[in-house]
């Protein structure tokens, strides 16, 4: 759906409320009419139940309930219950149910009861009114497809792909050097994300509890950056890589300081900076509270516990980093001549505190956004603080594998050796990968191997170009076709007034789709014909002349080997825009019999992969995605009439049915529609705008519906 941006709380909080701005404002072009905000709530409340009702196919007289509100939420990555933003709406739902005669919350024994019975709640449009209100601009940001990762659905359908295919390598074993992590259960796999507007998908053993171990480093050296100060911590502690083992007790020979935080040397100092802040009486566990406290904060609030367990088997077998603490203390000494064990218990008990991969996906898209939570809108760290981290963790933050890590995936991480690994995408998501067991430099096989998928076929690299020459990667922060086409609105004007390389575009686009129709024995159908046509007029904004379809044709049939490509290819400069508009056409030509032939399939990955250039990787991982996704659309009769249903029912008790809606037409047709009861609420509109509003709205509607045929199982 399409709303305006300028849509506020206040301006919702009541349908009937005067508007305070005056008839002399409505000559201003800039100042949107009252009548905006009531009809936003009307789109917003009929998307969602539309939604509802073509996922469960039941007839539109349905009652929309709030659980059918939470899932819709959910499809966009928010979880309304565990989002702190949502506070005020969920207070909201929650008086719904004390209010209710049937059912009362403080007779629910449990969160989850309350949630449950709240979800069974009819929604009508006053009520969706009052829910939606205080928390507008987040219902309308999650609706408005305004997200960093727009179409959510899709990610986490291909994190799904990625997670299965690492779930299938077995290497390696748990850490063997402390005894509750050498006893985990191996085969624990999990996986969570979270993006800077708060968006989460978790799979797996998401919600099982593991101590941080080396995860825990990052955090405690940002503590002491923001508390002591950049210069007082370069004191004590560099920001060089070292090329040794994490547990190494070499220090920097002519400073005598750990080379950087995510050693442990640099660690047990960190800790020691932090401790060395407290009043000398303070008990290590009331420092391990309050660092505890911080990563609550960083996780929107999840529990974070702390494991005595754990505590007491590291503190056991911490011969190493007794010798570590000791020699830090006899070569350059420890801040504010902080009490040894003390330090020593700080960074044993940093290490033990207990959470989940679930709230640590929020922990790093906190250091992803900057250090401000995205489930709670607070700063937690300066966004200097959070750089340095950052920068940190990219050159030493996988131990002996930080190099090979920067250069295959190129995204700041920390690894701990029980089996997690923080993975921080800066402006874009955070995730954590949980897996026990680890390869020789102490990492998570899965974790690594999810990780390097990712990147493979997603362009997240830091240092991945975005103009192109990357394998036409997939962009999470695009929304796919529209996005691409925004960026060749330049082609047809430049191709129509003879540019050389426009023209040459112009016959790669062709020929690539005219090669792959004629791949199957079936050849060249009518069909397919008008496919390439359709997108021919999209790109270049004109029909296909005859002549020119008929040299391509031509030229298509003689270059069986793709070496004309090639060379057309070679003196050609092609975007990643460009490659991929031709691969979905090339997709949508293959799929025009509703089944992807092998002659096409093959067709299509030779060309993208031998003349776009794109990844192997990721034109699997698409065509996987277009056969999955026309198998669900045309899994039973009803689904291809779908949207043509939905259409109607809005349409025809508007008398609009085969035709486009008049200028009499007012909208408060449609607020009628949704409650008789409160028709009273509805006033009459400007006529001419309201049919306008009314034809963008169903157009817009009928896009989105499109979306959720094409995807219903």
């Amino acid at each position: 759906m399409t709303t305006p941006s300028t849509t506020t709380a206040s301006s919702t909080t009541s349908a009937s409320s005067a508007d305070p701005r005056d008839a002399s404002d409505k000559s201003d072009d800039n100042v949107i009419p009252a009548v905006t905000c009531r009809d936003i709530l009307i789109e917003l409340f009929w998307y969602i139940k539309q939604k509802t009702i073509a996922r469960s196919g039941t007839e539109s007289s349905k009652k929309l309930l709030f659980q059918d509100i939470v899932w819709s939420l959910e499809q966009e990555g928010i979880w309304f219950w565990r989002d702190r933003r949502f506070h005020q709406s969920q207070q909201v739902a929650i008086r719904w149910l004390s209010e209710n005669s049937t059912t009362n919350a403080k007779d629910a024994s449990s969160q989850d009861k309350i949630q449950q019975q709240i979800g069974a709640l009819p929604v009508s449009y006053s009520r969706f009114v009052d829910l939606v209100s205080p928390c507008a601009t987040l219902f309308l940001k999650a609706f408005n497809e305004e997200h960093v990762i727009p179409d959510w659905t899709r990610f986490v359908s291909d994190m799904q792909i990625f997670f299965d295919q690492a779930a299938k390598d077995t290497s390696g074993q748990n850490a063997q050097y402390i005894p509750v992590l050498r006893d985990a259960n191996p085969d624990l796999w999990g996986i969570s994300f979270c993006s800077v507007d708060g968006q989460r998908w978790s799979v797996g053993d998401a919600s099982v509890k593991f101590s941080l171990q080396s995860v825990c480093k990052p955090v405690t050296y940002a503590i002491g950056l923001a508390t002591e100060g950049t210069d007082f911590m370069e004191q004590w502690i560099d920001v060089e890589p070292a090329g040794r083992p994490f547990n190494t007790q070499d220090l920097d020979p002519a400073t005598q300081r750990p080379f950087n935080a995510s050693l442990n040397s640099g660690a047990i100092m960190a800790a020691g900076v932090v401790a060395s802040g407290f009043p000398p009486a303070t008990e290590w566990k009331e420092i391990v509270d309050h660092v505890r406290a911080k990563w609550q904060e960083l996780c929107g609030q999840e529990d974070v516990g702390f494991s005595m367990e754990t505590f007491e088997s590291e503190k056991a077998t911490a011969y190493n980093n007794f010798a570590i603490a000791y020699n830090l203390k006899g070569r350059r000494g420890l801040p504010r001549d902080v009490d040894l064990h003390k330090m020593l218990d700080v960074y044993l008990g940093c290490c033990s505190i207990e959470i989940t991969a679930e709230a640590l996906s929020v922990v790093a898209a906190t250091l992803a956004n900057g250090g401000i939570c995205p489930i709670t809108g607070k700063e937690v760290f300066p966004a200097l603080v959070v750089r340095t981290v950052l920068a940190e963790t990219m050159t030493c933050g996988l131990y002996d594998q930080a190099g090979h890590f920067a250069v295959e995936v190129g995204l700041p991480a920390k690894s701990g050796v029980s089996g997690a690994i923080l993975v921080m995408a800066p402006g874009v998501f955070g995730f954590c990968t949980f897996s026990p067991r680890l390869n020789a430099k102490g990492n998570s096989v899965r974790g690594i191997d999810f990780c390097k998928r990712l990147v493979n076929c997603y362009r997240l690299h830091i240092f991945e170009p975005e103009s192109g020459n990357n394998g036409v990667k997939i962009d999470p922060r695009k929304n796919g076709w529209k996005d691409e086409q925004k960026k060749i609105s330049h082609l047809a004007w430049a191709s129509s007034v003879g540019d050389e390389n426009a023209i040459r575009l112009r016959d790669i686009f062709l020929l690539s789709l005219y090669r792959t129709a004629t791949a199957s024995e079936e050849g060249l159908s009518e069909k397919k014909k008008k496919i390439i046509q359709e997108k021919y007029e999209q790109v270049f904004l004109a029909e296909l002349d005859t002549t020119l379809a008929q040299s391509i044709v031509t030229r298509a049939n003689k270059c069986h080997d793709l070496t004309y490509l090639e060379n057309l290819l070679g003196h050609t400069y092609v975007t990643d825009a460009i490659k991929e508009i031709i691969f979905n056409a090339m997709i949508e030509i293959a799929m025009s019999d509703d089944v992807m032939g092998k002659e096409e399939k093959n067709m299509a990955i030779r060309i993208s992969r031998i003349v776009l250039g794109m990844s192997e990787d990721v034109a699997r991982l698409e065509l996987g995605r277009y056969e999955k996704h026309v198998g669900h659309r045309f899994e039973g009769s009803e689904i291809p009439d779908l949207i043509e249903n939905v259409k109607s029912s809005i349409l025809s008790p508007l008398g609009l049915n085969g035709k486009k809606p008049e200028r009499t037409t007012s909208i408060g047709s449609l607020g009628g529609m949704i409650t008789k009861e409160e028709e009273d609420l509805m006033e009459t509109y400007d006529r001419r705008e309201d049919a306008f509003r009314l034809r963008k709205s169903l157009l817009k509607l009928g896009q989105r519906l499109s979306k959720i045929s094409g995807s219903k199982k």
